[in-house]
């Protein structure tokens, strides 16, 4: 406890917390309409979870079916990263704004309960 203590208490004295601590409170960010930014995000994010499994197994199925490993030893990879570059670009692109909002209430609350 004595540590969370002296956590919040140098957090505080920080730009970050002075400014947590002085912005209103709540989430107001949630109650806009999102822009078109945020659904291209949300469309990124569904996407690379809807494809990565299904092609790794249809890789993997060819890959056996056809007895060339090669299949999967390359385009398992290939298909490994372009989904991690889709769901990176997915949250840059959804959660930017949202995500700085989060943490700056986030900290106000832990500075209020602790500091």
């Amino acid at each position: 406890m004595a540590l969370l203590k002296s956590f919040a208490c140098r957090l505080a004295q920080t730009k970050f917390g002075q400014k947590s601590l002085t912005k209103p409170d709540g989430l107001h960010i949630l109650r806009q309409k999102p822009c078109a930014r945020v659904y291209a995000g949300l469309v990124l994010l569904a996407m690379s979870c809807l494809i990565s499994l299904p092609t790794l197994a249809l890789l993997g199925y060819l890959s056996v079916n056809m007895s060339k490993p090669i299949i999967i030893a390359v385009g398992g990879p290939v298909v490994f990263i372009l989904v991690h570059i889709m769901f990176g670009l997915g949250v840059y692109l959804a959660g930017q704004n949202y995500a700085v909002e989060f943490l700056h209430w986030a900290t106000k609350r832990f500075l209020e309960k602790y500091a």
